[in-house]
């Protein structure tokens, strides 16, 4: 606090903090407010930034809520209300939590319950994150909304909404204006009586390879960040930019370190970093401290900029640093992570000043800047042996092994967790880094490696290296392998001896690029993802030996010293396939206009996915290739960029598309002029927010079409053929199977349309997903599908169905009913992917639906539109979800979709009075009677699986200790619902929540009760953090062919218990009447259906 006040009283009168304005403006057409941002900087000095905390407060101890010692939780984007906030916090001797900004309610709650805050300080932006949090763990009096402007609707109308929402709890909302506002009138507050080693700050780290733990920072150390600096120049015009959360002590101490300097803090506006190099070039810092994310951002942007304009690159490069970041940089630091030697040469070229490089961490605070150890804070380190890895402190030039340091700033332990320190502090007071350091001289460190023998790649994706390299090594070409990766890089190289006889059979030309197809083969036939292959290796003839020093006495490979070997060719290896990369990329840009089409797609597709040429034939799958969705997205976007014209992810994935296939629907999009609608032409480009209004029929459906539909006749009561879409998913084809057993009596037909090559390769992949385990199943289909069945190759995304004009005239006269369940499910890719296949394709059936005769629709939705659960099944989506937000969220672009489908079909019921049917559901279980038939990837079943693959259970899955109940219906009773409620539907628009309404008290806790029962041998783990570590630790010792179906992928799902709540969340009132109006009552689940998914799977072969 002193040393707060100290700079304050020294710098009073310089701006402290500078933030763009933002102005209000108001559509005239709708009448909207929204915010714009401006080029101008509201600022403020220290005065008053210092009279705003003491404001702030005075409020506080007024108020009472907020005392010396009570716990404040701040989540939001780094602001000056933010810093403004944490100087108010440490006036009053408050313990501040700052919350990782980006993350769910699921993984801040654990910490705030921990804590037991009192006061959460929210941004506006994340404030329906901070509700959650409040409601789920009951310890908030108090919620405090910074960075809110109430002019602006959505913001107003967030605050609103969580003011209510609070108030039921019996939960004080106030804004940081109100809070400034009343302190303004009020006695200044006392001074806190803080001793130095009291408790002052908790820092939690990501939980990324485990339970999140809260780092304990003093009233000392706390004092410690504003000199805590990788510099001691002092500047008189110092401008830092701050774009690093307060919740990392990078972000912290760049703000701290500018205020202890007299210097003017300067802020990114958009916590998404849309408008980063914007903010940055306005700010104009004299210093910047970099991560690699954003100095990837400027690379790939000055590359770009070259590549588009042509120019010689030191004319950008000249933008670069006079434009983008201000044109007054004079010291860069870059940290958090290693940064490889070729992107550490562009900033200081484009810069123009010495990059300098700083290492430390949470809880040992800045340990090195240049390599060189910091002292002070660094009183001591030491390195220690590694055997296991081959790191040894006699290793010769220089000592390596695992750096452990003693510090001024080390942090005394983990908040309520003392069991910690034997784990991370040895005997002597040592802190164990998990790095592995190589001493090249005396207080002079080089990273070479994290201990755990894991590479994190620069996407994030772990790698275990000695497990890759065991699949390897059963190819018939391969002697040897040594793979090998970093944090610095994206995908993998490895070094291979070929067998004697591969290298006696093949031409030496021919043997790089044969070892390559065949690495790739045994990847494909072990199941490994795609980043797990390596991308290029390098051919070595002489096997790696004890007597080279590359084996150890037992034969294993000595990491450390084929490092050593090969690591310069290896980095030499890589910068060569990043030219060839850009280069690629390049000539790709240059010549897409002129060049052939297919030739460009299958050059884009080996150019991003580094495969040799020989690789790439017109008929390969983008999927066979090596790619997946989110390579996907990235190709989608290129090609995009290659032809001007849209090509969805679903495109490049379909398994019926091959290169060719993709390049037919560029140049189809091409030879149209790109006239089918997309996200950007519907709701506008770049559209943060998407409006019902937006989705009217006339963006979707031609003219001729709309003007004819108020006068077509209607289909009959009783359908007699059926278009089903997506009979090849999973409720898809029990959705088939159900309508076949209905046409079988009444003499009709179902026509189901399937992606495929041709109509025989679409019926084979439908008579495929019908032979999964069961016999009684495949002949129950086989019997009804020969004389009910027609199956047609085509894709819901594509004009017309991607059917030919004959069917497509055929089914519009014949069809008497259209059950769409298909969609693209992804719950990653954003909005705009899904676009094609789950909006443009409903509407494509809309269209089906109003020619030539007006024909009913069955609708499959989700229960994840449902943005407020208060939404009932009769009320009009239009109006009780308008708007939503598009954003990274985990499913957003799909429940988006899916919300975009039934404001389509809302349209079309409103204006020709279509007949429509919408079914929402929730979790689809297993089939109660065919085996093997559940949904393998849902998360219920990778829970189910994961439980008991490892013989892991919490002795909860639920917090708060009453009944709880798990929301689920198996899939044969979903299906014949829906196709009951469906039967005869010819007028009127409903809507189901396909939903199991039940507070029966059979929640997940049960179903593990129901397993043991059954002799199933679970171990329940008291602690339910000791559960979720222990089960990841042992689902990632799985083999990868049982690992890719766990809870890995969906494990954030579960980091914390869950509310317990006896009955469904979502109400289903008018589903419940309407099954039993038909003499029918919605199952509970059951022991026996439960049991049967271990049996389903072990028939699968995964148990």
């Amino acid at each position: 606090m002193e040393t707060a006040r100290a700079a304050v009283e020294r710098f009073a009168d310089r701006t402290a903090i500078a933030e763009r304005e933002r102005e209000a403006v108001t559509d005239p057409a709708t009448g909207e407010t929204t915010e714009r941002l401006l080029d101008t900087h509201r600022t403020r000095t220290y005065r008053e930034l210092w009279a705003d905390a003491e404001d702030i407060a005075a409020e506080w101890a007024d108020h009472g809520a907020l005392r010396a010692g009570g716990f404040l939780a701040t989540v939001g984007f780094i602001s000056g209300d933010y810093a403004a906030l944490a100087l108010a916090g440490a006036r009053v001797g408050a313990v501040e939590v700052p919350l990782q900004a980006s993350a769910t309610a699921a993984n801040l709650a654990p910490i705030v319950a921990e804590v037991e805050a009192v006061v959460l300080a929210s941004s506006t932006e994340r404030l329906p994150v901070a509700v959650e949090v409040v409601l789920a763990t009951g310890c908030v009096r108090r919620v405090v909304v910074f960075d809110h402007n109430p002019a602006v609707d959505a913001q107003r109308a967030v605050v609103d909404d969580a003011r209510a929402r609070l108030a039921a709890a019996g939960v004080e909302l106030t804004t940081l204006d109100e809070v400034r506002e009343r302190g303004a009138g009020l006695p200044r507050a006392a001074e806190p009586d803080v001793a130095p080693d009291a408790l002052a700050m908790l820092v939690y780290t990501s939980g990324s390879t485990g339970t999140p733990k809260g780092a304990i920072y003093t009233d000392s150390m706390v004092a410690g960040l504003w000199t805590w600096r990788w510099t001691q120049d002092e500047d008189d015009d110092l401008v830092s930019f701050n774009y690093m959360p307060m919740s990392h002590l990078a972000g912290r101490v760049t703000l701290l370190s500018t205020f202890a300097r007299g210097g003017t803090a300067q802020f990114a506006a958009r916590s998404d970093h849309s408008t980063l190099f914007e903010d940055m070039a306005l700010a104009a810092p004299t210093e910047l401290i970099l991560v690699p994310r954003i100095c990837d951002m400027l690379h790939q942007r000055f590359r770009s900029e070259v590549d588009r304009r042509g120019v010689d690159p030191a004319v950008v490069r000249r933008e670069l640093r006079e434009q983008w970041v201000g044109g007054r940089v004079r010291r860069v630091t870059v940290g958090t992570a290693p940064l490889s030697a070729e992107m550490a040469a562009f900033v200081e070229n484009s810069l123009g000043v010495e990059l300098h490089d700083g290492y430390g961490s949470t809880e040992a605070g800045a340990l090195t800047i240049d390599h060189k150890v910091s002292r002070p804070p660094v009183i001591d380190y030491k390195l220690v042996d590694v055997p296991e890895l081959g790191y040894f402190t006699t290793d010769s030039p220089h000592p390596r092994g695992e750096l452990l340091v003693r510090t001024r700033t080390i942090i005394p332990g983990y908040y309520k967790r003392p069991e910690l320190n034997a784990e991370f502090f040895d005997e002597d007071g040592f802190y164990r880094t998990g790095d592995i350091m190589a001493e090249t001289a005396p207080d002079t460190l080089v990273y070479v490696d994290r201990r755990k023998n894991v590479l994190k790649l620069s996407q994030g994706e772990f790698v275990a290296v000695s497990r890759l390299e065991a699949v390897f090594a059963s190819s018939p070409m391969v002697r040897q392998v040594y793979v090998h990766g970093s944090s610095e890089r994206s995908y993998l190289l490895a070094v291979v001896v070929p067998t004697p006889e591969a290298l006696a059979s093949t031409p030496a030309d021919q043997l790089r690029p044969r070892l390559l197809e065949s690495l790739q083969r045994v990847a494909a036939e072990a199941e490994l993802n795609p980043y797990e292959v390596p991308r290029d290796l390098i051919v070595e003839t002489e096997p790696f030996s004890t007597e080279n020093g590359l084996l150890s006495d037992v034969r294993k490979l000595l990491r450390p010293r084929l490092k050593e070997h090969y690591g310069a060719r290896l980095e030499e290896l890589y910068e060569t396939l990043a030219r060839n990369e850009v280069d690629d990329l390049r000539a790709l840009r240059e010549g897409a206009a002129d060049a052939p089409v297919l030739e460009t797609v299958g050059k884009a597709a080996q150019a991003l996915l580094g495969r040799a040429s020989t690789d790439i034939s017109p008929d390969a799958r983008f999927t066979d290739l090596g790619g997946d969705s989110l390579s996907a997205l990235t190709f989608s976007n290129l090609l995009r960029e290659l032809f001007g014209v849209e090509v969805p992810v679903g495109v490049v994935v379909s398994p019926a598309n091959t290169l060719r296939k993709i390049a037919a629907h560029v140049e189809a999009e091409r030879s149209h002029g790109g006239t089918r609608p997309t996200a950007a032409t519907v709701h506008g480009a770049g559209a943060e927010q998407v409006r019902a209004a937006d989705l009217t029929l006339e963006k979707f459906l031609d003219a001729d079409t709309l003007a004819a539909a108020a006068s077509l006749p209607r289909a009959t009561a009783t359908p007699r053929t059926v278009l089903l879409t997506g009979a090849n998913g999973y409720l898809g084809r029990f959705l088939c199977l159900e309508w076949l057993r209905r046409l079988d009596a009444s003499g009709g037909t179902l026509v189901c349309v399937v992606r495929g090559a041709d109509d025989a390769a679409a019926r084979a992949r439908l008579d495929e997903a019908f032979d999964t385990g069961d016999p009684d199943l495949l002949a129950t289909y086989h019997r009804l599908a020969d004389e009910h069945l027609e199956v047609l190759a085509g894709d819901i995304g594509d004009a017309d169905l991607g059917l030919s004009e004959q069917d497509w005239k055929r089914l519009a006269e014949t069809v008497d009913l259209v059950v769409h369940p298909a969609a693209l499910v992804n719950h990653v890719l954003p909005y705009d992917q899904l676009f094609g296949p789950n909006v443009v394709g409903t509407a494509e059936l809309i269209r089906l639906a109003l020619t030539h005769r007006v024909k009913p629709i069955t609708y499959l939705s989700t229960v994840g539109v449902l943005d407020d659960p208060a939404i009932t099944e009769v009320d009009d989506i239009r109006t009780t979800s308008p708007v939503r937000r598009v954003d990274g969220g985990y499913a957003n672009g799909y429940s988006t979709s899916k919300w975009a489908g039934e404001v389509l079909l809302r349209e079309a019921h409103e204006a020709f009075g279509l007949p429509v049917r919408t079914f929402r559901s929730d979790m689809i279980l297993a089939h109660t009677r065919y085996t093997g038939q559940l949904n393998v990837p849902d998360m219920f079943t990778r829970l189910l699986f994961s439980v008991l693959v490892t013989g892991l259970a919490p002795a909860s899955f639920y917090a708060g200790g009453g009944p709880a109940h798990y929301d689920g219906l198996p899939v044969d009773f979903t299906a014949e619902v829906i196709t009951d409620l469906a039967w005869g539907a010819v007028a009127g628009h409903e809507t189901y929540n396909v939903l199991n309404p039940h507070a029966d008290g059979l929640s997940l806790d049960t179903f593990v009760d129901w397993l043991v029962e059954a002799g199933h041998t679970l171990h329940r783990v008291e602690d339910y953090q000791e559960w979720v570590s222990r089960l990841e630790t042992a689902l990632r010792a799985l083999p990868e062919h049982r690992r890719q179906h766990s809870l890995l992928p969906l494990l954030h799902a579960f980091a914390a218990p869950s509310p317990a709540v006896d009955g469904s969340v979502v109400p289903a009132p008018h589903f419940h009447e309407a099954v039993r109006a038909r003499g029918g009552e919605i199952p509970h689940l059951s022991a026996e259906l439960i049991t049967k998914y271990a049996d389903d799977l072990k028939s699968l072969g995964l148990l």
